[in-house]
C-alpha cells in the first residue's frame, strides 16, 4: 500500500524544461507516511499564459500530463478500493458544486491534500470563476497541490462517465467521539438524536440519509457493520458534501454500538428501529411493546437513536431479535392498506423530519 501514501507535491514550480520534479508531501501536514517520486511533464505548456478572471494565475501551477502517473493510480485506488480509503483515511471528491462547498467552508477546506483541475473546468460559463476562486484561497493558503490537467488525465482520475473536470484528494474526518463539553455547553437541545445503518447498502439511499441527517439537526450517523462505505465517491456525491457536516461512527458489532450509544446517554429503550414488528413476551413478562408510529414518540423529551435496515431484506437478525426481546423499541410510519414498506431513504427521513418538526415546536413554545 505504499503507493496510498502521502505523495503529493509543496515543491515549488519549476520550468518544464526540468526532467522532472520532487512531490514531496510536507512531514508537518500529515501523520502518516509518505514517499517521494516524481511526475514527469510534457516539455510543451499543456495550457496557454493566462489568469482565469477570479485571478487564479494558471501559470503557478504544475501540470500533470501522464495517465500513468503515480498520482493518477493514486486517484484511481481511492476511487475503488474501499480498504484503501480506510487504510489511509483518505477519499476521492469531484465535480465543482462539491468541491466548491467544501473548500469554502473552513472546517472541510483543512482535509484538502490534492487538487487536479482541467482548464475548461476554470473556464465553466456558470461556475468557473467561483471555483478559480476557492482553488486560490487553496493555494494562498499552501496546504495542498493544486495541478491542471489535461482531459485524458482528468477521465482517468475519475469514477465518472463524463467528470465535471476538479477532482480532489481529501482526509476523512475523525470518527465520531460524542459531543464536546463545548459542544454540550453550546447546544440548543438537551438530548441527542443518532441515526443508524443497519447493512444499509445502496450509495443513493446512504446519501439521501445523510442529507436529511444533516437537515433535522442529527448528532451522528453510527454504520453497523456491512453497511456500505460512507466515504465512497459515489455515497458522498449523493450527499452533496453532508458526508462532511454529520459526524460519521463506524462500529464492528451490535454490542459495540450498544455500548457507545448509553456512553452519549441513549438507553435501550429510546433505541427505535424501523420495522412493524414489535416484541414478544419479554423474560416471561407479560408486557407486549408494539411498533410505534413515528408521529407518536416524543422524540425531544430524550436522547434517542433510529435504526434504520438494508433495501430489501430490512434489519438484520440481530436488530430484529433485539426488538422481539424487548431489548429495544420499533417504530412505523403508517401507511394506507396495500403499501407493504417504504423506500429505506424515504421511510428514514419521513421519521427525521417529524423528529425535526417536535424540535422546532419545542423551540417555539419555549420562547
Amino acid at each position: 500500500m505504499a503507493l496510498i501514501m502521502n505523495i503529493f507535491a509543496m515543491a515549488q514550480y519549476r520550468p518544464l524544461t526540468c526532467s522532472a520534479l520532487s512531490l514531496d508531501f510536507p512531514r508537518h501536514l500529515s501523520s502518516r507516511p509518505f514517499i517521494s517520486f516524481s511526475v514527469t511533464p510534457t516539455r510543451t505548456r499543456l495550457f496557454s499564459s493566462h489568469s482565469t478572471p477570479s485571478g487564479l494565475d494558471v501559470d503557478s501551477l504544475q501540470e500533470i500530463s501522464s495517465t500513468k502517473s503515480k498520482t493518477v493510480k493514486l486517484y484511481q485506488t481511492l476511487s475503488s478500493k474501499s480498504k484503501a480509503r480506510n487504510q489511509n483515511q483518505m477519499t476521492i471528491l469531484e465535480g465543482h458544486r462539491l468541491v466548491i462547498d467544501t473548500i469554502y467552508n473552513d472546517k472541510t477546506r483543512s482535509l484538502y491534500k490534492d487538487v487536479l483541475v482541467t482548464w475548461d473546468a476554470l473556464n465553466h460559463p456558470q461556475l468557473g470563476e467561483k471555483l478559480s476562486s476557492r482553488l486560490q484561497m487553496l493555494v494562498d493558503e499552501g496546504q495542498c497541490n493544486v495541478r491542471l490537467a489535461a482531459d485524458n488525465v482528468m477521465k482517468a482520475a475519475c469514477d465518472t462517465v463524463t467528470p465535471q473536470g476538479v477532482v480532489a484528494v481529501v482526509d476523512i474526518p475523525p470518527p465520531y467521539e460524542g459531543q464536546t463539553e463545548i459542544e454540550r455547553e453550546t447546544s440548543s437541545k438537551d438530548h441527542t438524536f443518532f441515526i443508524v445503518f443497519d447493512g444499509i447498502s445502496d450509495p443513493g439511499n446512504v446519501g439521501t440519509l445523510l442529507r436529511s441527517a444533516f437537515s433535522v439537526g442529527a448528532d451522528a450517523i453510527i454504520a453497523l457493520p456491512n453497511t456500505c462505505d460512507l466515504w465512497s465517491p459515489k455515497a458522498i456525491r449523493s450527499a452533496m458534501g453532508t458526508s462532511f457536516q454529520v459526524p460519521v461512527r463506524s462500529v464492528q458489532s451490535w454490542d459495540e454500538c450498544l455500548t457507545f450509544m448509553e456512553s452519549c446517554g441513549v438507553t435501550n429503550d429510546k433505541i427505535y428501529a424501523a420495522t412493524m414488528e414489535g416484541s414478544e413476551k419479554a423474560n416471561g413478562a407479560e408486557l407486549v411493546y408494539e411498533s410505534k408510529p413515528h408521529d407518536n414518540i416524543h422524540w425531544t423529551d430524550h436522547s434517542s437513536a433510529l435504526i434504520l435496515g438494508r433495501e430489501g431484506t430490512g434489519l438484520t437478525s440481530e436488530i430484529r431479535k433485539a426488538v422481539a426481546e424487548g431489548q429495544i423499541r420499533s417504530v412505523h410510519v403508517p401507511m394506507e392498506p396495500g403499501i407493504e414498506s417504504l423506500n429505506a431513504a424515504v421511510c428514514g427521513s419521513v421519521i427525521m423530519f417529524e423528529y425535526h418538526r417536535q424540535c422546532r415546536a419545542f423551540n417555539s413554545s419555549e420562547k
